[in-house]
């Protein structure tokens, strides 16, 4: 009995001395474990810091992307603004442009107009004054002389017809809607102006270096040298009148003050920035008007 007891005793003690080591454990996996939990509670509170900081930079990214957006539609804006703006008076200005050229060629119209009406009224009384001379021719030599006076009008009048169109068959010119005839060079200049109908001015305007010809203003405005067209102001009983894009050879009618006859501009060459040509106008202009007035 005495040795069964014994091993029991020792087993107790060997018990008891482990017990110590096993606590020691015990503590070092709760302080393992305390340090990871800290550890991750650290981890998940930068996390929790580092997403704020991404949100408050994607915000602030978001602004001033947003502002950006903003400033540059709106300079788009107005920079769409102030081209249409610019198109809007530019357009204005041909149309205004338009319109005062449109009315400055219907005051030529009436004009035109009112002269041919004054030319048929002047070609009246000179018929009704030649009847009345012919009545008064009671004896036969003066009606013979008076015959004569006609017949050598009209052998003039036969003549100068017959170099018209002598000038015509030579030189191959054409006529304008009043009956002259438009000249395309120099020497045809100096046809017309032997036939001694009317006067011819010729010249050579430079652009920006106005001219006085023939009681006329002139100041070169455009050229297009590749198209033959030019713009021209004309200064006509002291009113400048502007002639847009017209062609060589192509006849520009006015009339002045006191005369009753159309005079015309031609322009038969055109180079940059440079035009020559002639102006033609009627001889004695005066003279229809102070016949008319003396019959009145």
């Amino acid at each position: 009995m005495a040795n069964e007891e014994m091993p029991v005793q020792r087993d107790l003690r060997g018990d008891s001395a482990a017990s110590p080591g096993l606590g020691s454990k015990t503590k070092m996996i709760l302080i393992a474990l305390a340090v990871l939990m800290v550890a991750e509670i650290y981890s998940i509170s930068r996390i929790a810091a580092v997403g704020k900081t991404i949100q408050a930079q994607d915000a602030k990214t978001r602004k001033d992307l947003t502002a950006q957006f903003n400033d540059q539609l709106s300079a788009k804006l107005l920079s769409l603004e102030r081209e249409n703006q610019e198109q809007l008076e530019a357009l204005k200005s041909e149309l205004d442009e338009a319109s005062r050229h449109l009315g400055a060629q219907r005051g030529e119209l009436r004009r035109a107009r009112a002269m041919v009406a004054e030319l048929q009224s002047e070609h009246a009384r000179q018929m009704d004054d030649l009847k009345h001379e012919i009545a008064l021719k009671a004896d036969q030599q003066q009606l013979g002389a008076l015959t004569a006076d006609v017949s050598d009008t009209k052998t003039d009048l036969n003549k100068t017809k017959k170099s018209v169109e002598d000038l015509v068959n030579s030189f191959g010119m054409t006529r304008t809607r009043f009956g002259t005839l438009i000249a395309r060079n120099h020497d045809e200049i100096e046809a017309l102006r032997k036939l001694g109908e009317r006067d011819y001015y010729e010249f050579t305007l430079v652009r920006h270096h106005p001219i006085r010809l023939a009681n006329l203003g002139l100041d070169l405005k455009k050229t297009n040298a590749k198209h033959h067209t030019f713009t021209v102001d004309l200064l006509v009983d002291d009113v400048w009148v502007k002639k847009s894009n017209r062609t060589i050879n192509e006849p520009i009618f006015f009339t002045t003050q006191g005369s009753r006859s159309f005079s015309e501009l031609v322009v038969n060459k055109v180079d940059k920035g440079v035009i020559s040509g002639y102006i033609s106008t009627p001889k004695n202009p005066t003279q229809m008007a102070s016949r008319s007035e003396g019959t009145q």
